[in-house]
């Protein structure tokens, strides 16, 4: 058998020519997808700013008479395609009379809405500003707030937050979830609030001996949240008093992704930093880590130095 191949070729090159606006088609189908999973890509590596009605006062400082506050914070969205992690402070007008208070909320991603009830949330906080500690002692504001975010979402939707309030001398904090509260102290760095996360559970029943301690760190659902804001009633963990600040205290609030990216020492290094210089340290050792799947992160850092102090 003897193949023409002339007459193949012309045969190839006329179906071609005939399937030529749908070879075209599906090469721009394809260039415009390599465009957009660049500029996504890019846009997840980029720093993202706080929404315009968020106060941002990064490298700003106040006094309320007894102390002088520095205050740095960042944010960015890490790998994630859009910012659940939401972040506000008090009033500045009301810094020196009222005490200065930080909020920060991480959207659940796993659930519905996490951008929209952490942004919500951290508005509904700041619209009650100020407190008293009295109404602040036993919780009731995050359990009331919990508890209207069930009623719009039934539990399918949820957010982590974690609130710091000083006043005059004096601080108290509250949280739901597994954001973290540090403090660095004559160089040292305190977690001044306990993860709610089922791996703290399980360790709490390693003390009993009803689980093993290995057990409770290796269970792969030990990262899960026992407690959350949009729960039918929170649990906060909380100040059963407020406690005293000292002069060149520094705190730090933080989505976990930066204390799940960072060590306690590398938080605790970039903590010794001014406020602006910690957070922005914070940030470039995110980007250094180059983590996969990189979360959310957002900071607040701010220090307390005593007017007249050293």
């Amino acid at each position: 058998m003897v193949i023409d191949v002339e007459k193949v070729w012309k045969a190839f090159a006329d179906y071609i020519f005939r399937m030529r606006w749908i070879f075209a088609g599906c090469l721009i189908v394809i260039a415009v997808f390599l465009v957009i999973h660049i500029l996504l890509k890019r846009g997840r590596k980029t720093k993202s700013a706080p929404s315009p009605d968020t106060p941002a006062p990064s490298g700003m400082s106040m006094d309320n008479g007894r102390f002088r506050i520095e205050i740095g914070n960042c944010q960015g969205t890490g790998e994630r395609e859009e910012q659940q992690d939401a972040f506000a402070f008090s009033p500045s007008s009301k810094w020196k009379d009222k005490g200065f208070l930080a909020v920060l909320c991480d959207g659940m991603g796993g659930l519905d809405a996490g951008a929209t009830i952490s942004n919500k949330l951290v508005s509904d906080i700041i619209a009650e500003f100020p407190y008293s500690f009295e109404e602040l002692k036993d919780g009731w504001i995050l359990d009331s707030l919990s508890n209207e975010i069930f009623q719009n979402y039934a539990g399918r939707g949820g957010t982590t937050v974690i609130i710091t309030y000083l006043k005059d001398d004096r601080m108290w904090f509250a949280s739901v979830g597994d954001s973290d509260l540090l403090l660095l102290r004559d160089g040292r760095i305190y977690p001044m609030n306990v993860r709610q996360e089922y791996g703290n559970t399980l360790l709490a029943k390693a003390l009993d001996d009803a689980v093993s301690v290995e057990q409770a760190l290796t269970n792969k659902d030990a990262p899960a949240l026992t407690e959350f804001m949009g729960a039918k009633s929170a649990n906060p963990d909380y100040s059963l008093v407020p406690w005293e600040v000292r002069d060149n205290d520094v705190y730090l609030l933080c989505s976990d992704g930066i204390s799940d990216t960072l060590s306690f020492d590398e938080i605790r290094d970039a903590m010794c930093h001014s406020p602006s210089e910690c957070a922005e340290l914070l940030e470039k050792g995110i980007m250094k880590k180059n983590k996969r799947f990189q979360d959310n992160y957002t900071a607040i850092v701010f220090a307390v130095h005593e007017i007249g102090g050293k």
